[in-house]
């Protein structure tokens, strides 16, 4: 473990692939010192062993971002060990979709849990400790927090909701010095499509074709995110065309749905010819 008092410390949930370990790699190649966490601890010790764990900088904790427990306990471990916490990068999702009446009520709750729920328990736990050394708050949304299409309502509300709350508490921790970032990214290369659920297989292919189409990265989400937080910017929106429909969608919200609404049942119906 580091003892030097000038180390920056971070804590990266949801750090066992994709997106997440990408962050890790990123932050110990700045000399971060790093805790992977995933709900997946082989997964997670994976991460580490991706980069120079010899090196000293980076630890593995399992933690299930939906159980406050497992916060605290994870919170009280490393402030055994830490001076201080610089960086909490609220990471950890799922998505699936379905529409509202089709999609079960368990998967429905589940997205929530892990999407937003996950990054309450985390700042909630986190940002008393965070006060202390002026740090700083990444919580990844994603384009669907206002795109919010239909059969996407799970992860869209869920996005947004963590939209939300990064806005709130960008007001809250201003008075105590800590910066708070909230990372909006279009479709990039991630694992989250091949984990998800989707009550229509259409609804996946679609998924998987934007993906497939993506020109963002997640080492780019990642560059885009840290010299947003660098400069003290709320929102990072990452991706050209996400900046296109962010700007698009505040000039005219209830036009924006409707063009959202015709080109989903476009495309449905285009999918279902082509079976």
């Amino acid at each position: 473990m580091p003892e030097d008092s000038a180390k920056r410390y971070a804590l990266v949930t949801g750090a066992g692939s994709g997106l997440g370990r990408a962050f890790c790699k990123q932050l110990v190649f700045d000399d971060w010192h790093v805790a992977v966490t995933d709900v997946d601890f082989s997964a997670a010790e994976q991460t580490l062993a991706s980069f120079n764990s010899t090196s000293g900088l980076g630890e593995v904790h399992q933690l299930d971002v939906t159980d406050s427990d497992a916060w605290q306990r994870v919170h009280d471990q490393l402030r055994t060990k830490w001076p201080r916490l610089d960086l909490i990068v609220n990471n950890a999702g799922v998505c699936a979709s379905g529409e509202i009446g089709d999609m079960p009520v368990d998967v429905f709750r589940r997205v929530l849990d892990v999407n937003l729920l996950g990054v309450l328990l985390g700042c909630h736990t986190m940002v008393p400790w965070l006060k202390e050394a002026s740090g700083q708050v990444v919580n990844i949304a994603s384009i669907f927090g206002f795109l919010a299409p239909p059969s996407m309502a799970a992860y869209s509300v869920s996005k947004a909701g963590v939209i939300a709350l990064s806005e709130t508490l960008y007001g809250e921790l201003r008075p105590h010095g800590v910066s708070v970032t909230v990372a909006i990214p279009g479709f990039f290369a991630t694992q989250l499509v091949e984990q998800g659920q989707f009550s229509d297989p259409i609804h996946r292919r679609i998924a998987e074709q934007f993906v497939r189409k993506a020109d963002v990265t997640s080492e780019e989400v990642v560059r885009c995110t840290l010299d947003a937080v660098e400069r003290g910017h709320l929102y990072a929106i990452i991706g050209r065309k996400a900046r296109w429909l962010w700007q698009l969608k505040r000039l005219s919200p209830e036009w924006f749905a409707k063009i959202a609404t015709r080109r989903y049942l476009k495309t449905m119906e285009e999918y279902r010819v082509s079976d």
